[in-house]
């Protein structure tokens, strides 16, 4: 085992020991390992496998993959068995510099570079899916105010009082602080009319109550639910989650979202590629530090996320020893700086990190029926790779980083 591997296998662990910790877990298919190629589920439970401190709230979730169409968070309270529904936007925001509560500066990147944002816009009716006394600071919430998850606030090193900059003058001042469970792990919760200054204007999810006595799973929902999709829907799939399902009611859940990226793999400034629309351009200093390049058996020379490249390695080694490494025949990029609003993994993804790859795209176009062997699957879930295979809307291909196992070389 060389020093590269060492220093991911030490990180694994300490992080498969934090999370046990705090009893995080990560739920797949109803119960069952998303490592396995079998059919696309809509109702799949997850879990982004992070630092939760408190309970999910008791609502339900349903978000459609590259954004919510036009009216659908209405539509839902027409559901039977729906009452009470909230709807809330999510998008990058591009934050230039931050105060701490005394007015000193904090976060400086120089321009053009600035700080992604991963930000949701609620409406007030979203203070009702969170117990008291948190209900009351949405409740509270007022426009040019904002609130951080603990998580970023301890990211960022802010507090209440803080204030935040952002692209085109904009300005957040922080009221306070909620658990990352309560804001579905994204670092910033504004009001909807403030979100839309920020440039969050992507509709995502929506949370909702079923009747007290309405004995219904997700499964029940989701056929309604998807007949309330326009003909023209570019990903045409319906997810929903059962209160419980899964640690972060947020879209895209099975995604990690990118706070705890942030957390694991470093944060780095950026700025949308005018050159290249979709793409963003980098800090080449943390490209520097943390992008690397190296040949693999069979997938020949990929570049990634430093920390992910042992693990990557130690999956292609089990797949050559298994015998599936001839349904590898292509493999796509796996450092990917990418940032689009309808992407259906969301609008900045491990992509972005360095830590997805794609195996065999050629065979497996998302959308389209999987066909990735099991036993591929299996190794690269073993290392701390989910398979996106399994989502509503099936990108067979790809792989994202999940969480680093703690198993032996």
């Amino acid at each position: 085992m060389d020093a590269l591997e060492r220093r991911a296998l030490t990180r694994g662990l300490v992080t498969f020991v934090v999370v046990a910790l705090i009893g995080s877990t990560i739920v797949w298919l109803g119960g069952r390992s998303d490592a396995g190629p079998t059919a696309p589920a809509s109702s799949t439970p997850s879990s982004s496998g992070s630092l939760a401190a408190v309970p999910t709230p008791e609502a339900w979730l349903t978000w459609v993959p590259g954004g919510l169409p036009a009216g659908f968070g209405d539509l839902v309270s027409t559901v039977p068995d729906v009452t009470a529904t909230t709807t809330a936007t999510a998008d990058i925001a591009w934050m230039t510099a931050s105060l701490d509560e005394n007015g000193d500066g904090v976060d400086q990147p120089e321009p053009p570079f600035m700080i992604p944002m991963d930000v949701t816009g609620v409406d007030p009716t979203f203070a009702a899916f969170l117990p008291e006394p948190e209900r009351q600071l949405v409740q509270n919430l007022r426009p040019g105010q904002g609130i951080l998850s603990e998580s970023e606030a301890n990211l960022r090193g802010l507090t209440t009082g803080s204030t935040l900059l952002f692209r085109g003058g904009q300005k957040v001042d922080v009221v306070g602080t909620l658990p990352d469970a309560l804001m579905g792990a994204y670092e910033l919760l504004v009001p909807r009319e403030s979100g839309q200054k920020l440039g969050v204007t992507t509709e995502r999810y929506v949370l909702f109550h079923v009747k007290p006595n309405a004995s219904v799973t997700a499964d029940d929902l989701i056929p309604a639910l998807r007949d309330l999709l326009p003909v023209a829907t570019p990903f045409p799939a319906v997810e929903v989650r059962a209160p419980g399902d899964t640690t972060y009611l947020r879209a895209n859940d099975r995604v990690i979202p990118p706070l705890l990226l942030k957390e694991t793999f470093g944060e780095f400034k950026a700025h949308p590629d005018t050159a290249n629309p979709g793409h963003i351009v980098i800090d080449e200093r943390w490209v520097q530090d943390h992008i690397q390049s190296a040949t693999l058996p069979v997938v020949g020379s990929v570049t990634c996320n430093a920390e992910t490249l042992p693990l990557l390695k130690r999956a292609i080694h089990a797949i050559v020893a298994d015998g599936t490494s001839s349904s590898i025949t292509d493999v796509g990029p796996c450092f990917d700086p990418v940032s689009t609003r309808d992407d259906p993994s969301g609008p900045l993804t491990p992509a972005d990190w360095g830590v997805s790859i794609q195996l065999d795209p050629s065979s497996n176009p998302p959308g389209g029926q999987p066909t990735m062997p099991k036993a591929i699957a299996q190794q690269m879930y073993k290392v701390g790779f989910g398979w996106a295979g399994n989502d509503a809307f099936p990108q067979g291909a790809l792989f994202r980083y999940r969480t680093v196992s703690a198993a032996r070389d």
